[in-house]
């Protein structure tokens, strides 16, 4: 291993402490990925699709405008680890769930936009930012 794989499994190690710390335990998500082609929340075709389970923290921020005034808007991001599989933003995740607990039922959120902190070319973590 190197160096920043190192610190990525460290990082992950965290987010599921700081699970057990702050909640009901290590927060694990399921992402899933059609193999062939994007998934939409409403696709129902989970035959074709592929699950990869994450350790995430997660954390809503209300939005404001320049001048502080908030704008009536919210964003979900996930801080997920890196040790794993990259999230795409052609994929859709359920917080909370684990690949095993997937069902018709399971509540798909859409990834906006996928942020990677990687120095030196190694991901640390991703955050992801979630439609509501």
């Amino acid at each position: 291993m190197t160096a920043g794989t190192d610190i990525a499994a460290e990082i992950a190690a965290a987010l599921a402490e700081a699970g057990e710390a702050t909640g009901s335990g290590a927060l694990v998500c399921t992402i899933k990925r059609a193999s062939g082609g994007p998934v939409t929340p409403w696709d129902t075709g989970a035959a074709t699709a592929a699950y990869f389970e994450v350790t995430a923290l997660a954390d809503e921020q209300r939005l404001r405008d320049i001048n502080g005034t908030l704008i009536g808007q919210t964003v979900r991001t996930l801080m997920v680890d890196a040790t794993g599989t990259v999230p795409l933003k052609s994929d859709v995740i359920a917080v909370g769930i684990r690949a095993a607990a997937v069902d018709a039922n399971t509540e798909w959120a859409q990834i906006l936009e996928v942020r990677t902190t990687a120095p030196g070319g190694v991901a640390l973590y991703h955050e992801l930012d979630l439609a509501k």
